[in-house]
């Protein structure tokens, strides 16, 4: 499925306002995506993928709107993001 930038922005945005725990979890997201563009539980997957938006566009999306600062994650995932950060950069 092809949807321009703003429509999926204002989806996001949305779907995070409902359910804030989306800003943390992109399976969970995409998840919500889907059946908001009508994931078909009678098709295959196949067909469902070329009707949906792509995984990555949602996350990248998800990713925009945290940079912008319009989406905040949990403190408890910005903490684990920087021990992660810090944990990879002792080894560069």
């Amino acid at each position: 499925m092809k949807i321009n930038s703003d429509d999926m922005r204002n989806k996001i945005l949305k779907i995070v306002a409902r359910e804030p725990k989306c800003a943390d979890d992109d399976k969970l997201l995409i998840a919500l995506i889907w059946e908001i563009e009508g994931w078909d539980y009678m098709l295959s997957i196949y067909q469902n993928l070329c009707r949906v938006s792509s995984p990555e566009t949602i996350r990248r999306t998800r990713q925009k709107l945290v940079a912008e600062g319009k989406i905040k994650p949990s403190e408890k995932a910005i903490e684990e993001r920087y021990k992660n950060f810090k944990e990879i950069r002792r080894y560069i």
